[in-house]
Formats: structure tokens, sequence, C-alpha cells
């Protein structure tokens, strides 16, 4: 039997959730749209754009690494696919869980918690 997946913790939802081709000549592309789950967008979130490790984001999603590994190559390949074949991509989905009080480790971070905007 499978191991249930567990729940992922994230700072919040993101700004932006549909991303893609701006249609040439008037013609829309009919081919399927990209889903990115809002953990995998967390994952690219934390390790590309924030700059922490592969252990650092595990820490932070409360996943082990390898998750995050497997979370970030599959977020990889989605975007690369929704660049290189022009395809749209929708941030929806997964199994997360927000944060619902400013950690520590998040109160000197300028793209965390939203929720402490003023």
């Amino acid at each position: 039997m499978a191991r249930p997946c567990k729940c992922r913790c994230i700072c919040a939802l993101p700004e932006f959730t549909q991303f893609g081709p701006e249609p040439r000549g008037g013609k829309d592309r009919e081919e399927g749209l990209i889903l990115l789950g809002v953990d995998e967008f967390e994952v690219i979130r934390l390790i590309d754009y924030m700059g922490f490790t592969q252990e650092q984001c595990a820490e932070r999603m409360n996943v082990a690494r390898t998750t995050v590994a497997r979370m970030y190559d599959a977020a990889r390949c989605k975007i690369a696919e929704m660049l290189v074949r022009g395809k749209k991509l929708a941030i929806t989905g997964g199994k997360v869980t927000i944060c619902k009080t400013i950690r520590p480790e998040c109160a000197h971070e300028p793209f965390c918690c939203h929720r402490k905007k003023d």
C-alpha cells in the first residue's frame, strides 16, 4: 500500500496563477493547458527565486528532500514545455497548507509570508 501524500506547507498562494503566450495574428493556441501544482510553484519560488537549497526547502515545506527533488524536476519540465511549445500554464491544486502565523525565519525575507504586508 502506498504511503499517503503528506500535506506541504507553503507561505501563501501565488499572486498570479495564469501564464501563456500572446496570440500571433489573432490565432490562439488550442493545445492543452499545463497545470503546475501550488506545491511545485512553492518549490520553484524557494529554490530559484529565494536561493534556498533543496534541504532548506524541504525543511520549510515539511517534506523529505527527495520529495522536493521530485517536485522541482516536475515543475521545471512543465515550465520548459510551456515556454518551448507555447502552451498556457495555470497554477492550481496540490495538497498544501498555508502558514497560519509568520514564522521567525520568515521575518526578514522580502518575498515570504505575504500576509505581513502593511
